[in-house]
């Protein structure tokens, strides 16, 4: 559960601060289990890395990403202009599987499907 003695440091996301847990493989949030699904390529860290002008370590802002996509009820997260290598908005787009078998509490896993310049928000059907 998020509780104000789990905050162990604050990271900057979309222009704000967001308070992270300590890195445990898997956060819960209202009961509810969060994470990336397990891509052995690591083709989400990568696409990451190649826009995020940082060198911040993934696993250190992993759980600020997974709370801000649970709190913004979005199946994306914009990484600003400012913060990005090519010097554009980067969106990196998932998609939610909240059936994945044998769980035994909600849970939602973020499946990494690609990065665009495109605002989601624009473009929906």
């Amino acid at each position: 559960m998020f509780s104000a003695k789990n905050i162990v440091l604050l990271t900057e996301i979309n222009g704000f601060f967001d308070a992270s847990l300590l890195h445990n493989y898997m956060d819960v949030i209202n009961e509810t289990q969060l994470w990336f699904k397990f891509d052995p390529s690591n083709r989400f860290i990568k696409d990451f890395y190649k826009v995020w002008n940082s060198e911040v370590f993934f696993l250190a802002i992993e759980d600020s990403l997974l709370i801000n996509l649970y709190y913004s009820n979005k199946n994306y997260f914009k990484i600003p202009a400012a913060k990005t290598r090519m010097k554009k908005g980067v969106y990196f787009l998932f998609d939610i599987v909240t059936d994945v078998p044998d769980a035994r509490s909600d849970h939602r896993r973020y499946d990494y499907i690609k990065y665009t310049f495109v605002d989601p928000e624009r473009y929906k059907d």
